[in-house]
């Protein structure tokens, strides 16, 4: 057995890195939050990238010593049933909401840092020839896309509470 080339393997040990900080981020966020909207938000999100960080040190291990992943590794399942439930959870909130400034800027800079991963992801896809390690990036992907959604719903729900009602109560998300 051959161990893997260190250009399957660099771009997950930048992975596992890259979670690792958006995770700290989360916490810390979570720690600054005035409102219970975004501590919870950024509750959801660190406990999200534990889960990312974990698969990714799974999926570098079975890489590492060429075993075969889980079969459930990589279920995408229900990602839209995530949203709508944690819209839900948004629209429960209906009047508590008075976010502070610094909130939206805690939103915004997770979407930002999530959007950079997800396009991180997005590159190490189109530079492997490895089909496992593509499905795993397109895992990633898909992941923070959720991410993405999900912060994107909540910066339309502080910054502007109507619209968001509108959407949502249209059915679309």
């Amino acid at each position: 057995m051959s161990v893997p080339d260190d250009k399957l393997l660099e771009p997950l040990r930048i992975a596992l890195r890259m979670e690792a900080e958006g995770r700290n981020t989360f916490v810390e966020a979570a720690r600054r939050a005035s409102g219970r909207h975004a501590r919870q938000t950024f509750e959801f999100l660190t406990a999200e990238e534990d889960r990312h960080i974990e698969k990714i040190k799974r999926f570098y291990e079975s890489l590492l010593n060429q075993t075969p992943p889980e079969p459930s590794e990589l279920s995408v399942h229900g990602i839209d049933d995530k949203l709508d439930q944690f819209d839900r959870q948004l629209a429960a909130l209906k009047g508590e909401m008075q976010p502070a400034r610094s909130d939206i800027e805690a939103f915004r800079f997770a979407l930002s840092f999530e959007n950079g991963a997800e396009a991180f992801y997005r590159k190490q896809i189109e530079t492997t020839d490895n089909e496992r390690v593509r499905e795993f990036y397109r895992w990633l992907v898909q992941e923070e896309e959720l991410h993405g959604r999900v912060l994107t719903s909540c910066l339309l729900f502080v910054e502007d509470p109507a619209a968001w009602y509108r959407r949502h109560d249209s059915g679309s998300s």
